[in-house]
């Protein structure tokens, strides 16, 4: 799974790097409801997106920590004091069977795998959007001094933005959550806004291809080692 996510990833980071397109239909100025929907239904997918990876990874890591400490549980063990202090943890330490040193290999293999900067790549590109429809908003509010039959089509539109800052609110809290407990990014203070929104939307994106690319080389890297652990593990037992 994981080596055909690189692969996926890496075709991403290309064609985003080659692509020409995108510049020039962000940068082509538009107005009217159809651009308003799209801009609106972009964010929240981007939301969502961020969302559903954050948890997905969440969960993985949820479960073999889970897994690891019920197992560990079963262990009858008592920690050694040296000259040195406590000698660290490990099943295979105590002699204890595989499914117990594999798991607890797995756990801390995990652990060092961080989703950070997935994450905050895509809360990047995803408030850059939303400046995009906050931009759209104010011309509409400016555009009402002038055409009072918008009237309510603006209200319509603040209504929106209401659930829109609603759905980034629970992402920050999702953010700080994933990053560490005051390390999340912050809208206002980490997210710079450049003039050209066309060079700005691809760097963006192209960012974010290129976290998911390094953190799936890692959990590539990570599992295959864990493999190559298992095996190394499983030798000695084969010729007893």
């Amino acid at each position: 799974m994981w080596k055909s996510m690189l692969e996926c990833h890496h075709s991403q980071c290309e064609a985003i790097r080659e692509a020409r397109i995108l510049g020039s239909v962000a940068s082509r100025k538009k107005s009217g409801d159809s651009h308003l929907l799209a801009t609106k239904q972009l964010e929240q997918e981007l939301i969502n997106w961020t969302f559903q990876f954050a948890g997905w990874v969440s969960a993985q890591k949820g479960y073999v920590r889970a897994l690891n400490n019920w197992l560990l549980k079963c262990l009858l063990y008592e920690p050694e004091e040296t000259s040195d202090g406590i000698v660290p943890f490990s099943p295979g330490r105590i002699g204890a069977p595989q499914i117990f040193v594999i798991c607890n290999q797995w756990s801390q293999a995990l652990d060092r795998i961080s989703e950070k900067e997935v994450v905050e790549t895509m809360h990047v590109f995803t408030m850059s959007v939303l400046h995009i429809w906050e931009q759209d908003k104010l011309e509409l509010h400016q555009q009402l001094t002038q055409n009072k039959d918008l009237e309510r089509k603006v209200r319509n539109i603040d209504r929106d933005d209401q659930k829109l800052q609603k759905q980034i609110q629970a992402l920050e809290r999702k953010i700080v959550m994933t990053s560490g407990e005051g390390k999340g990014l912050s809208v206002s203070e980490n997210i710079i806004y450049q003039s050209d929104k066309s060079s700005n939307l691809q760097a963006s994106l192209q960012r974010i291809f290129e976290a998911m690319e390094r953190f799936t080389d890692e959990s590539v890297r990570a599992y295959e080692e864990l493999i190559q652990r298992s095996e190394e593990e499983s030798a000695p037992r084969n010729h007893e």
